[in-house]
């Protein structure tokens, strides 16, 4: 079987129509990674800081703890002026150290102006706990009676507060420095490539590659079809060698890029915290988009996250290296599916143009059915709205990572038995 994979991959780099492709999906590439590093020096890797809000707090109660209040909003915008100077001049530790702590403070603040009871609606109350006495910071608890009327909308504002000092405090305990969404180096490389060009050209890669295969092979399956025991097998050798073709054609330029890459800078960010949406990775989940009219996106390192879904419980850390082999294990799933596609399609149509057409404008369709904003559950069956699992993964897609594994795998299941039984009834 082997052997035979191993010809058919071999015949395919061999053809002059692949080789242009690749050596343009190759230009595309470094083209890419080239305007992703110049734009890393101009993009900020730091966030402003959401601020204390004093509006709620009156002076009637107790004019001394109001003054004593006063004092400590004025302590912590002296350190938010500092920490921002630090990141200018990128003193990271130091910058790092003071996001930590306002953090840790707004956090707690919003946990005091919330009318949200603590230990049911504030995840990881016990690690800003523990991050306010490692630092030594205040008990803004102990201003609760200078607030007039609590609100239910600053629980939004502490997940983002909280999920901040965790990411920076992580950076500090692993000796990280911030780096920029853009960041291009041998760790990023990968997930750069994936969630900038793939999503598009993937799907436009397989089928100008695979789509004249039906009439190449057409000699040869009339000679193999008549030997006993072959016939069963031939389907899934033929599958095997297109899929290894374009997984070789994808992930071959990127392992050489992060070669290229590791004496500049390294690898010590594979370890690089990112943040993903940890009820979609686990189960079938998407978000709860109700009076949604629009995605903002934010930068916060490597994760490009809505602020719809940036406030949302639920947000964890994992690791880059992670990160990584997750989307690339979705990667996979995605060529098997386009590859089974463009496939079934060849096998029921005599005109291979028409396969590919078919076979983009579906795709094309699905894309447009689903694009990054829509919060139509009937898309969760729509294998598009998985087109980027970096993006399902980290929380940018209303649909969830978990979610697209599912139904890739179960889309690309019934297509290889629609290919098994289109061996046996069509005519090659």
């Amino acid at each position: 079987m082997w052997t035979y994979v191993l010809f058919n991959i071999k015949s395919n780099l061999k053809r002059k129509e692949n080789l242009i492709l690749i050596v343009l999906f190759i230009v595309c590439e470094i083209a890419l990674l080239f305007i992703l590093n110049t734009k890393s020096f101009t993009e900020s890797p730091y966030q402003t800081s959401l601020g204390i809000s004093i509006a709620s707090v009156s002076q009637k109660n107790d004019p001394k703890l109001y003054q004593e209040f006063m004092d400590e909003v004025n302590l912590i915008r002296q350190t938010i002026d500092k920490g921002e100077q630090d990141g200018k001049e990128k003193n990271w530790k130091s910058y790092c150290e003071y996001k930590v702590k306002v953090s840790v403070l707004e956090a707690q603040w919003y946990m005091v102006a919330s009318s949200m009871p603590n230990d049911s609606y504030f995840e990881h109350a016990d690690v800003i706990e523990e991050l306010r006495k490692k630092y030594g910071l205040p008990d803004l608890s102990q201003y609760e009676k200078l607030i007039v009327q609590k609100s239910n909308n600053d629980i939004n504002l502490y997940f983002c507060s909280m999920q901040q000092a965790r990411y920076f405090d992580y950076l500090l305990k692993h000796e990280l420095t911030p780096i920029t969404y853009s960041y291009v180096d041998a760790s990023s490389v990968s997930l750069q490539i994936v969630r900038y060009i793939l999503p598009v050209v993937l799907p436009l890669l397989v089928g100008l590659l695979l789509f004249q295969q039906r009439e190449r092979r057409a000699k040869t399956e009339k000679t193999i079809l008549t030997i006993s025991g072959v016939k069963k097998k031939y389907v899934r050798w033929n599958l095997i060698s297109d899929v290894l073709f374009v997984l070789l054609v994808v992930f071959l330029p990127i392992l050489v890029y992060m070669i290229v890459l590791v004496p500049f800078k390294g690898v010590s960010n594979l370890i690089y915290p990112v943040l993903y949406y940890k009820p979609g990775f686990t189960g079938f989940h998407y978000w709860d988009t109700q009076g949604l009219d629009h995605i903002e996106l934010v930068a916060s390192g490597l994760t490009n996250m809505s602020v719809n879904q940036f406030t949302t419980p639920g947000m964890e850390l994992m690791p880059l290296w992670q990160c990584t082999l997750f989307v690339a294990f979705g990667l996979v799933l995605s060529t098997i599916f386009y590859v089974l596609l463009i496939t079934v399609l060849s096998k029921l149509m005599k005109n291979k143009y028409l396969s590919l057409l078919v076979f983009l404008v579906v795709l094309g369709l699905c894309s447009f059915a689903s694009p990054l904003g829509n919060m139509q559950k009937i898309n969760t069956f729509n294998p598009m709205s998985y087109r980027d699992f970096g993006m399902n993964l980290l929380g940018t897609s209303y649909f969830g990572y978990f979610a697209g594994i599912v139904i890739i795998g179960l889309y690309s299941v019934i297509l290889y038995l629609v290919l098994k039984w289109c061996a046996k009834k069509v005519r090659v």
